[in-house]
């Protein structure tokens, strides 16, 4: 049966788009309550490891991940900085019941939100 999935997943591997120009993924047959495959695994990954070291993708995917993750951390800043805004504090409870409700669209609350936002912080930097 283990020999069977092993084949499955290396047919499914070759309908994959490859992610990488340096490594070319394989199936290793694993045992959690053997150990056996351990050793051979563990040799793959580090073949791999070396791979894609040598080639550059390694580093060139550590740096589209530091890229992503600024943009993740920016994100989230933002956002907690404009739901703490006094201005937006302030709104938020009744545009989100009415939204609920279906009183409004989430496209007209989420304008109201930041137009209180950009009004409220435009005045406050003006001053």
């Amino acid at each position: 049966k283990a020999d069977l999935v092993v084949a499955e997943y290396t047919s499914a591997l070759k309908l994959l788009r490859k992610k990488s120009k340096s490594w070319n993924p394989k199936v290793v047959r694993v045992s959690s309550q053997t150990g056996e495959g351990v050793p051979e695994l563990w040799g793959k990954m580090e073949a791999f490891r070396s791979a894609t070291l040598s080639s550059g993708d390694f580093q060139d995917r550590r740096r589209a991940q530091h890229k992503v993750w600024m943009w993740s951390l920016i994100q989230e800043n933002v956002l907690r900085h404009f739901q703490e805004h006094p201005a937006v504090r302030g709104e938020l409870p009744q545009l989100e019941d009415r939204v609920t409700r279906g009183a409004i669209s989430p496209g007209l609350a989420a304008d109201l939100l930041l137009k209180a936002f950009t009004s409220s912080s435009s005045s406050s930097s003006s001053q």
